[in-house]
């Protein structure tokens, strides 16, 4: 099928753009391989569907679509809570920096 082919290249490139950017020190090397293991898990289960519907089954789901668009589904979620509080946090830093760069250049008043 097509599809099979299109989408084992997507995570093909996907799987070299994770590792190259782990060695321009853009992301950890562990974090590099958490992501390796994602693109190689969808690429087994792109070639061999029928290992997410007998996943599917070992957790109750009727089909291994639904398993993988469940697992999906949580995973963006973690993902845009991490951004969430990654974001907060760089907030409060230039907050910050910026009350500290001003506060700088205040002349304390004279008594």
């Amino acid at each position: 099928m097509l599809i099979q082919y299109i989408l084992i290249l997507a995570m093909a490139l996907a799987f070299v753009t994770t590792w190259r950017r782990a060695m321009q020190n853009v992301i950890r090397v562990s974090e590099a391989i958490g992501w390796s293991l994602i693109w190689i898990a969808a690429s087994v289960v792109i070639l061999q569907p029928e290992v997410a519907t007998r996943l599917a089954n070992l957790f109750g789901v009727g089909r291994g679509v639904d398993l993988v668009v469940y697992a999906s589904v949580a995973g963006l979620f973690l993902l845009v809570f991490k951004l969430f509080i990654l974001h907060e946090s760089l907030e409060r830093k230039l907050t910050d920096l910026v009350r500290r760069d001003a506060l700088r250049d205040v002349k304390p008043p004279h008594e």
